[in-house]
């Protein structure tokens, strides 16, 4: 029998696909967000490493190839996922739904030819470039394929690799994965033909008012410049966060306080120590050092990083994410 409160788990039929209903569901919902996975999207070259990078790594690691994540890696990385997909949701809650109606509406005029999309499946096989919306979340994405239908179908069930999950230089400016949202979330689709799909891909991201475009990088063919731009400043967002200013001189008192306090506490008070941590103010704080670039940070990012460092143990981390509220799930392997 099917269960009530899953109706996202159900089969039918959305722009002409029928949907089964798999594991994944066919909403997002945070309970199926960030699932650990031990593998990773590219393996390590360890050619490319000095000893000393290499070794910095190595907690994220449980063998000596840095095949496969580690506890550790796993508790934190999937943390600061979910941090980001609340940061995110909060986000698009805050955004106007006539102002994306209105950006979109630009995006599709610079594109040219894009239409409404009724039958998913008359774009099998189809070459060109597509815009999907997502108007619960106020987002739209923008991307090409040699085959609408199937890249779009992609889209719906695929994930994310869990290591991918956050993108450039933090999970305060990272930009939501498409992939995490799934077919019913993707309320309307626009395409257009063309036999060089990325001309009204990158015309049609140009264009795009970047509050409420999912795409990480920029459309275009992905060149080896594109690419090495897009490393050396990868596109991110602010997620409307309030922080509250702090000096750079009294971040460092903070975190080197909260450093010492994990890493001097003997064991026998371990436990209250991890009460203490649940129970702290984990105000978001903004800075800029007199060089580099702004940042934010707050006492949650503080207490994980003891983890890489062995400072907190996965069971301390463990027991202070549970305290926080947070289900901790382990994959099969």
């Amino acid at each position: 029998m099917a269960d009530p409160d899953r109706p996202y788990r159900l089969g039918c039929e959305h722009l002409g696909e029928l949907l089964r209903g798999p594991q994944i569901g066919h909403k997002m919902i945070r309970d199926l967000y960030a699932f650990p996975s031990r593998s990773q999207k590219r393996k390590p070259n360890r050619a490319h490493f000095s000893d000393q990078s290499w070794e910095n790594t190595a907690w994220a690691y449980r063998d000596e190839d840095h095949a496969q994540h580690s506890d550790a890696y796993l508790l934190v990385q999937r943390d600061t996922a979910l941090r980001n997909f609340d940061l995110s949701m909060r986000y698009f809650e805050s955004l106007d739904a006539d102002e994306l109606e209105t950006a979109l509406e630009h995006v599709l005029a610079k594109g040219r030819t894009f239409k409404p999309v009724e039958s998913l499946p008359d774009w099998d096989d189809v070459e060109g470039a597509y815009v999907m919306v997502f108007d619960e979340y106020k987002q739209f994405y923008i991307g090409q394929s040699r085959n609408v239908r199937k890249r779009i179908k992609q889209h719906w069930g695929g994930r994310k690799s869990f290591d991918r999950l956050i993108y450039g230089r933090s999970m305060y400016t990272s930009i939501f994965p498409v992939d995490e949202l799934r077919a019913l979330d993707n309320t309307r689709i626009y395409a257009a033909r063309s036999s060089n799909p990325y001309a009204p891909e990158e015309r049609a991201e140009k264009a795009a008012d970047q509050r409420f475009c999912l795409n990480r990088m920029t459309g275009g063919e992905a060149t080896p410049l594109a690419l090495m731009l897009r490393d050396i400043n990868p596109r991110g967002r602010g997620h409307g966060v309030v922080a509250v200013p702090l000096s750079f001189g009294e971040y460092q008192r903070e975190r080197e306080g909260l450093a010492n306090k994990i890493a001097q506490t003997p064991p026998p008070h371990r436990s209250t120590l991890i009460a203490e941590l649940a129970g702290m103010d984990m105000t978001i704080y903004s800075m800029k050092p007199e060089t580099g670039a702004p940042f934010m940070w707050s006492r949650r990012d503080g207490i994980a990083s003891a983890v890489p460092r062995g400072e907190l143990s996965v069971e301390e981390f463990t027991s202070f994410l549970e305290l926080m509220g947070e289900k901790v799930i382990w994959p099969k392997n």
